[in-house]
């Protein structure tokens, strides 16, 4: 395929309508109009021969769009961080002559993608040191730890936390550690559907995080149980150990959260193999980027304290 030439306006323009859902929110963030947004789009298209987009409510990209998609942000990060590099020289120039550097550039946008159970313990470090960066903002993306990786293909996020190792083409991966999961349940709960430690699971209630959350299924897969017990979904990760807590029914909870709930509830441990290791691993774009290089370093500092 001969070389094409991508006006960059035109890349926004499709980056921007993905963001918002829909042409008339991406002309509202560019400051033109639907139709000039909806031009600058199918100019795209024609230029390169494929359609980029599904003008669905909200819009969602084609698997050429998803090629361009990534190629936006990665513009989008490089850009920024040109800038910064320009305005830290214009301030050293200003000491000798010339006019000021002019305002400070706006922070760089970062898309991340971060399972729910590790946003709420061993991510929570990074919110502080990215408090502390007056030039990143992030935006977080909340997705099972098994199903991350198209959110990094589609362009979606620049880096996203998984549990799968493969390196994906154009991405770096880099493992940040294993989080542990208990099988628990309250003392009452265990006690109607077993005796001691041992419970039965082919019939004892559970609850899921939600409808793509395959760790309990895997769990009882792996102790030889096909059949789905009775099934309640707790779609928050704080709110789905409360639930097992309050006896709703029993699951795999992070070893992490469990030191908190312990102190104050009756939860006991079940079946002869009660926890399940879940790797995670970081995968991001392969850029030569100081800021998501300073944020991989915050992760890696953070996802320390899961062992």
């Amino acid at each position: 395929m001969q070389n094409v030439f991508m006006n960059i306006e035109h890349v926004r323009a499709l980056a921007a309508v993905v963001d918002e859902g829909t042409v008339e929110g991406g002309a509202f963030v560019l400051g033109i109009t639907a139709s000039a947004t909806s031009q600058r789009i199918r100019a795209l298209e024609s230029r390169l021969g494929q359609v980029l987009i599904r003008r669905t409510n909200p819009i969602t990209v084609t698997e050429a769009g998803e090629a361009v998609l990534k190629y936006a942000r990665e513009i989008e990060l490089l850009e920024s961080e040109t800038i910064d590099r320009l305005h830290g020289l214009a301030i050293g120039a200003d000491a000798l002559a010339g006019p000021g550097p002019g305002p400070r550039p706006a922070p760089t946008l970062l898309r991340i993608g971060v399972n729910a159970d590790s946003l709420s313990t061993w991510f929570r470090p990074v919110f502080a040191e990215v408090a502390s960066w007056d030039d990143i903002v992030i935006r977080i993306e909340v997705v099972d730890q098994d199903k991350a990786l198209p959110l990094l293909t589609s362009g979606d996020v620049l880096g996203t936390v998984t549990s799968a190792s493969r390196r994906g083409y154009g991405t770096r991966v880099e493992r940040l550690g294993t989080m542990r999961y208990v099988a628990v349940a309250t003392r009452g709960l265990a006690e109607r559907f077993g005796s001691g430690a041992e419970v039965d699971l082919r019939s004892m209630p559970m609850v899921k995080f939600g409808h793509d959350d395959d760790l309990q299924l895997d769990f009882l897969a792996r102790a030889g149980i096909a059949a789905a017990p009775p099934v309640s979904v707790v779609p928050s990760s704080w709110e789905f150990a409360h639930a097992v807590a309050a006896g709703v029914g029993w699951g795999l909870i992070p070893v992490m959260q469990l030191d908190r709930l312990e102190a104050r509830s009756d939860l006991v441990r079940i079946t002869a193999t009660p926890f399940a290791d879940v790797p995670l691993y970081w995968h991001r774009w392969t850029l030569a980027s100081e800021k998501l290089a300073r944020l991989t370093a915050a992760l890696h500092r953070a996802a320390a304290t899961m062992s």
